[in-house]
Formats: C-alpha cells, structure tokens, sequence
C-alpha cells in the first residue's frame, strides 16, 4: 500500500507524467550519495578467529548491543549478520512497506492450524522479519511505542525488579533523541523522555489530512485526544512519534553502529550461523556458512544471540538447547533441556475496510510522483515522514488508561490497489481482495485493524528438521485460549461505528462485507468472533520463545550453561502493550550493562 521504488506506472508514455517519471529516474540517479548510508565493511577475519563477544544476529538488539560493546576498546566484537546491507528503500520511510516478501525478508508464515486465519490465503499468517543489517527495523513502520508500566511490573513478578518499569525506563532514555515538539515542549511529558541518544524520535513534518479526520472522528467517538501515545498515564487517541531523522529512517543500525569507528568491532555479514558450540556447558564459539565454506569462530568471554524471536528459538534447538522431548524427536542430542520456543505469542489483528467517497486521503495516484520527485530533491515531502496514528481502548472502567485494543486506520487512495498488492501486503485469499479493489476502482479505502494487545493464547516454534536451512515451524496458537475472543465484538462494533460519525457519515462511508456465509448465520456476536477467528493475522510484533524467568535468568543468561546471553523480542515473557521496537532497544541496552557489569566496568546508569 506504499508507493513502491521503482515502481513504472507511466514510463514511457507521453505526456505531463512521463515527463515526471523520467525527471524522476533522473534525480534518482543523481542522488545516490544522498541515499547512501555508511553500513560497515565486511570483516577480514580468518576461519577459527577468537574475539570477546560474538552477537549472533545484526537487527535491532544486535545493532545496539554491538554497537554498545563497541565502546570499549579493550573489547574485540564479532557480529554476525545472515543478510547483507540494507538496500535504498530501506532508507526512506515512505517505503517502508515495500520490503516485504522480498530478499530482505526471511518470509516466515505460520503452520495452518485448520483453525484460525482460515479465511487467509495459504490458511496463515505472514511474518515479515527483515533479513539484513537492521533487521525488522529496517523494515518495520518506525513507530516509537513502549508499552506501559503494567507491562514490565508483569516482567518484574516472573523474573525480578531488575525489569520492572522503574528499572527499565532509564535504558529507553538513554537511546533516546526526543524532538517531536507536541511532547518536547512540554515540561512534564519530557520527565520521561530523553534527550542525549543516538535514536532521533520526531514528529511528522506535516499533518496529513487523513489523520486529522480520523483523530476528530475518534474524539466524536469519546476519545480523548493525546500528544504522547507513549504516555504511561493517559491513553486515547493520537500521533505517534516516529525514529525518523531529516527524512530518513532512523535505528540501532543507522544511529549507532553505522557510527563506530573504534576498530574492535567487527561485522560479518551474508554468514549464516547454523550452531552455537558448547562445552563443558559454556557456549565457546559458533559454526557457520560464509561464501558456502564452514567457518569456526570462538568467543573468549560469550555468545550473544540477537537473531529474533523465530531465528533465536531455532538457532538454540538446533544447538542442543530446547524441550527435550523435541530435540530427542528430531535427532538432536540434548545439551540443556529449556523451554525453547514455547511461550510463542503476537498482538492478535483483524482487518476491516471501509469505502469512502473521495476526498479523504492525502495523496492520490497523480500526486506520488512528484512526492519521489520532491524526496529526491531533497528529502522532503510525502517520503520523508509518517503520520501514522492509533486509537487505544481499555478493557474496562477500572483500568481507564490501560490499553486492551488498538485500532491503526490508513486511507488508500481511488485505484491504487491491485489484486496482486493486496494479497502480499495482508494476505487475503484472490477472492476477497478482489472485493477490495472492486471498491477502490471508485472509492478510497480505509483499512481499520482492530488489534488484542495482550492476548493469553500461546503458540510455540519447533524444528522442521536438523538441516539449518529449512525453517522453523511456527504455530501462531492464536484463540488457543478462548478467552482473547470475549473483547473482540465490543472493540469491533466501536472500531466500525466511525462510519457513523459526522465527517466520515457526510462522505457517505460504509463496510466493505467480507463476512463469510457461515458466519452470518450466527447472532451478531457470535458473527463477529467467527470473523475474527476466520480473519485474524499477526501484527508482526511476536515474542517470548526464549522468555525471561523460563529459558533465561534475570540477566539474560541461559538458564544452565555459562557464557550464553539472548537479548532480542523472544526474551520477552509477556508481550508489551504496543510496538516491540523500542523495547528490544530497551532490552539490549541492559544486555549491554549487565555485560559490562559482569567484567567489572562502569556505566553510566545506575
């Protein structure tokens, strides 16, 4: 639904927008340098080298953590990363969508469960990790969401104080770069945001009109409107702050290890790991495939492992370390038994569209290429920024400010999707997206995820085999626990009654019916769970398949063997109320202290 790179509608033709396609390839090649980011070199490192540290996985935390342990000089860091740099679109926030289902992305899906997501194509759910530098944050929306207070207590009660929301408050901070001026202005909302990181969060350099019918649209609706929608106290309806900085994507790998320089870290990229090495149950190195040959390398202090929640799950099972019974099964002697890749769970979305008559989206067809125009000018417009916003709705009266459902609306312009784009982007079956853009030949649309944020179900990640290469099995488990269904009708019918409110009723607005036949034959809150169940998709936000307190101890290590950290979104025992990026930036900054403390070096955070 983004305005692709390269994307050659019109050229060729003649006419006003040839003229500007053409103009537009022309500032594209002229502009690379402005386009071009400073990823690090690959690393000159000879078969069986020994460093410090080896952080196995180059995404978010790994970037962060890297680039933290960097900081040292006395210590010599290895990072290995299974992709390589990331390619221009993962530079420019308005195509931040486009890397999906592509090279970059390791295209995991789940397993069908003959259950859930049945009315999905393929019967399951997609998820997009990125495979490259920056990982999921090079293609993830930018969204700068922490969760709440409640959330990391719920960490504190599983593994310790050490998570609690006190504890963990100062590690956003430190990362932080606040400029989004409706929060820092204001005194009292910057108590909790910092201002001295490397992570730029901005605000939008415009509003764009969409997202101010939808905010007025939510206010009718009782909502209150708020400047920060990472504010632990008051929830409603808002902007998000995005980690964009002068119109380019912002992260652990743009920010902070694109930026080291002190020549003890050392960055393998296009390496596969496929084994941690272990003996004496201590992690002492790791195996992988590099330009096809088998590399040895050793870690004279610990492994790190910052591949993901899918990619970390795999990689320990496939060295030894998971559910016994599994491991046995698949062939695999057991070094530690540990419930690796249990605990699997994901923000549980449901999309509704609406059709709307014209006039409520920013951009259209005949505007997007002047906006590439105007980004590769100079890295304005359109491109440049997000706007995206959310709604939050608690799970009851007495927890007013406590989010329980998240509605994120987007207006799609007359004509923009097609078939193909529809089901790639959220994976619906030819049949149903075809009633989409059946819509949209004349209409714009307005896709409405409606989103559980803290579901009970449970899934978990298994080995498909031995090989490496194969992929994990994952099983989303999503409505394994029945309760997750009771909220959904409520947050549903609230979600759909903006079709009712004053502007979006004047546009003529309605609900695209994609009900399936069997579910109309149920009461309207039955009709609604059967949707629910028949339409539901991750949010790309799933964690805790190596979750603190059960696979892991309070400071990250592997429960059992010595010298074996993880520190990405599978350590999370309960997913947060919101976005994982930050959070995963939380998480390795910790890594990073508890390191640091382990070799007796201080850091500035108490």
């Amino acid at each position: 639904m983004s305005v692709m790179l390269g994307a050659c509608a019109g050229c060729g033709s003649s006419g006003p927008l040839g003229a500007m396609v053409a103009t537009a390839l022309q500032f594209f090649a002229a502009s690379q340098c402005l386009l071009s980011e400073p990823y690090p070199k690959q690393a000159d490192v000879a078969n069986g080298s020994s460093f410090d540290f080896i952080i196995v996985g180059g995404g978010t935390g790994g970037s962060a953590l890297a680039a933290r342990l960097a900081e040292r000089h006395q210590f010599q860091v290895l990072l290995v990363e299974a992709g390589g740099d990331p390619p221009v679109e993962g530079i420019i926030p308005g195509f931040r969508s486009v890397l999906k289902e592509s090279p970059y992305d390791w295209n995991f899906t789940t397993i069908d469960d003959g259950f859930s997501s049945q009315g999905l194509a393929g019967h399951h759910e997609k998820q997009p990790r990125g495979k490259m530098l920056g990982g999921s944050g090079t293609i993830n929306d930018m969204v700068y969401a922490r969760g709440y207070p409640t959330d990391y207590n719920e960490w504190a009660d599983i593994v310790g104080d050490s998570w609690n929301w006190t504890n963990v408050l100062p590690y956003f901070m430190k990362t932080e770069h606040m400029t989004d001026r409706k929060i820092a202005d204001n005194e009292e909302l910057m108590k909790l945001h910092g201002v001295d990181g490397e992570i730029e969060v901005s605000g939008a350099a415009t509003y764009d009109k969409s997202t101010i019918k939808f905010l007025k649209a939510f206010e009718e609706l009782g909502l209150e409107i708020v400047d920060d929608m990472t504010n632990p106290h008051k929830i409603g309806a808002g902007r998000f702050s995005h980690t964009i900085r002068d119109g380019r994507r912002d992260s652990t790998l743009t920010a902070m290890l694109n930026k080291v320089q002190t020549g003890n870290l050392h960055v393998l990229k296009d390496t596969f790991v496929t084994k941690i090495l272990i003996e004496n149950d201590t992690a002492v190195g790791i195996q992988a495939f590099l330009n096809d040959k088998e590399y040895y390398f050793y870690a004279d202090k610990e492994v790190i492992v910052t591949a993901g929640t899918f990619n970390t799950a795999k990689l320990l099972m496939l060295s030894g370390i998971g559910p016994k019974d599994h491991l046995e099964e698949v062939g695999i002697d057991v070094v530690q038994d540990l419930p690796v890749g249990e605990n699997l769970h994901d923000h549980v979305m449901v999309l509704y569209f609406l059709a709307t008559e014209s006039g409520t989206c920013s951009y259209n067809e005949s505007t997007k290429l002047f906006e590439v125009i105007k980004y590769l000018h100079d890295a304005t417009g359109a491109l440049s920024y997000s706007d995206s916003m959310g709604a939050y709705l608690p799970q009851n009266a007495d927890t007013p400010n406590l989010p329980y459902f998240a509605m994120y609306p987007t207006c799609v312009p007359v004509g923009q999707l097609t078939v193909d784009a529809c089901t790639t982007a959220i994976g619906y079956t030819a049949e149903n997206c075809a009633k989409i853009v059946a819509e949209n030949a004349y209409s714009e649309i307005i896709p409405l995820p409606v989103v559980l944020l803290k579901p009970k179900s449970r899934g978990m990640v298994r080995l498909a085999s031995t090989n490496p290469l194969d992929d994990p099995m994952i099983y989303s488990g999503t409505f394994d626990n029945e309760e997750d269904l009771e909220g959904f009708p409520e947050a549903v019918k609230f979600a759909l009654s903006l079709v009712n409110t004053t502007y979006f009723k004047e546009m003529g607005t309605r609900i695209i019916d994609l009900t399936p036949e069997e579910c109309k034959k149920l009461s309207e809150l039955d009709m609604i769970k059967c949707h629910v169940v028949k339409f539901a998709t991750s949010a790309w936000h799933s964690v805790g398949t190596a979750a603190l307190g059960g696979v892991l101890d309070a400071q990250l290590r592997v429960r059992g063997l010595a010298a074996l950290r993880v520190a990405d979104a599978s350590v999370m025992p309960r997913v947060v109320r919101g976005n994982t990026n930050a959070p995963v930036v939380m998480i390795a900054e910790k890594a990073a202290r508890f390191i640091k403390d382990a070799y007796g070096l201080d850091n500035e955070i108490p």
